[in-house]
């Protein structure tokens, strides 16, 4: 059975999302986002940077929410939620599948560590200002590319939708989805619909 460790509104949602759309089953391991139980023994044990999410299926434990969404979807997708291989289809999705986190999470993450997280005696405002500024350029990108099409990658969900539906829920939480980009704004509706999402972030 796959164990999935779990925190709200963390990156773990993505792994959660996926193993409801695909129907695998899971056990949930749910910690507060907080030293007592990221930096636990235990847990450090399994993450040994006291992050989420990890997993740990049958003794395998993966922590990179790319890396095991792409492990879950070549041993349990079926070919699901994702185009053919070796497809130019499939480029367009490991494009923007990677985008999502090595591109966008890059800035919403100053806006969260430097807004929220750290001390407020630690934040620097300057960090958080210009992370909500390529925050936004990355919402420009998004809105010319969803200008006439339901998901990123065309006319069918994927993967890639969960990769970057996690970036807006924070982009949400954040007060970053404006009128300003009405695609987006959209585009995270329709995400926010679907069962599985509602389900990862209850």
């Amino acid at each position: 059975m796959l164990k999935i460790y779990h925190a709200k509104n963390t990156r773990s949602v993505r792994i959660v999302w996926l193993c409801e759309e695909l129907g695998i089953p899971y056990e949930l391991k749910t910690l507060n986002f907080a030293p007592a139980d990221l930096q636990s023994e235990a847990y450090l044990a399994i993450h040994p940077l006291g992050k989420v999410p990890a997993v740990d299926e049958d003794g395998l434990i993966l922590n990179e929410s790319g890396a095991i969404t792409q492990y879950l979807l070549a041993k349990h997708g079926n070919g699901r939620l994702e185009p053919k291989h070796g497809t130019p289809e499939h480029a367009q999705f490991l494009h923007w599948f990677h985008f999502a986190e090595a591109t966008f999470m890059g800035p919403l993450g100053n806006i969260a560590q430097h807004a929220f997280i750290r001390p407020e005696a630690d934040r620097i405002p300057q960090i958080a200002l210009e992370g909500q500024q390529n925050a936004k350029k990355m919402l420009d990108v998004l809105e010319k590319e969803l200008s006439d099409k339901p998901y990123v990658c065309g006319a069918e969900f994927s993967a890639a939708d969960i990769m970057l539906g996690y970036d807006l829920l924070l982009c949400k939480l954040f007060g970053l989805l404006t009128p300003d980009h009405p695609k987006v704004s959209a585009y995270f509706a329709r995400l926010s619909e679907r069962p599985a999402f509602q389900k990862a972030t209850a």
